[in-house]
């Protein structure tokens, strides 16, 4: 029955076609905002060494990310005991600044990419788990920030 209609002449079709076209525009363009921002985010906050990685920089225990109360082995640690690093410290401690609520998505980013990829960075203000693997702003279902 839907093959029958003709789409280009559907009111209710063309009003859908224009709301895709304006939600796309409008995905454009907050993605260049977004991009922006994060690079301005990125140099705000210091360049790390590069060689760290997360669980390095996050003590064990800590709430949310790892249950390491009765000795039982950390999944978020397990690979790698936390150990200072001060260029990396200082850019966490810049990341929980920036932060509006001071807890960023710590699981979400990779430490040794904070020097070169502006979207490390930006990974710290999208909801907790899930964004990891994610690359770039383009590959998020995110649109706005935390």
């Amino acid at each position: 029955m839907a093959a029958n209609t003709d789409l280009f002449t559907d009111k209710e079709a063309i009003n859908w076609f224009k709301a895709c076209i304006a939600l796309n525009i409008t995905k454009d363009g907050l993605t260049n905002f977004l991009n922006s921002e994060l690079q301005k985010v990125h140099s705000a906050v210091g360049t790390s060494c590069g060689k760290c990685c997360i669980e390095n920089l996050i003590p064990c225990p800590t709430l949310k990310y790892c249950n390491n109360r009765n000795g039982n082995d950390c999944l978020f640690h397990k690979s790698h005991k936390p150990q200072p690093c001060k260029t990396c410290d200082k850019v966490k401690h810049n990341i929980i600044l920036q932060h509006r609520y001071g807890g960023p998505s710590w699981r979400n980013t990779h430490a040794e990419n904070w020097t070169q990829k502006y979207w490390e960075i930006g990974k710290f203000f999208l909801p907790p788990d899930g964004y990891s693997s994610v690359l770039s702003v383009q590959e998020s279902d995110q649109t706005f920030m935390v």
